[in-house]
């Protein structure tokens, strides 16, 4: 996810910006033709199983209940070997 800035930014109010749907790859791989290849940031983060629709919510405020700051844009991830989705919020820039 980005703000429209497409900076890894958290969304506006957020329920405004873009979803970005990729792949891990390594630092020197090149982007097929048509795609983009975007280097994200390196964060700490909080990460939570995404067992339900209500995660997202919750997690925000519990980082608003412990004073956290919300860094960068969250991240969705599904393990390939689980197949459990997991989302990523950062919450320190390395």
């Amino acid at each position: 996810m980005s703000d429209f800035s497409r900076s890894f930014q958290p969304w506006e109010d957020f329920n405004q910006g873009f979803y970005l749907a990729g792949v891990e790859c390594n630092d020197g791989a090149e982007a097929p033709g048509g795609w983009t290849k975007w280097v994200i940031p390196a964060y700490e983060y909080i990460y939570v199983e995404r067992e339900n629709d209500g995660v997202f919510p919750e997690v925000i405020q519990y980082l608003q209940e412990h004073d956290i700051a919300l860094v960068g844009a969250v991240h969705d991830f599904t393990c390939p070997q689980t197949g459990k989705g997991y989302m990523f919020f950062p919450i320190k820039k390395l």
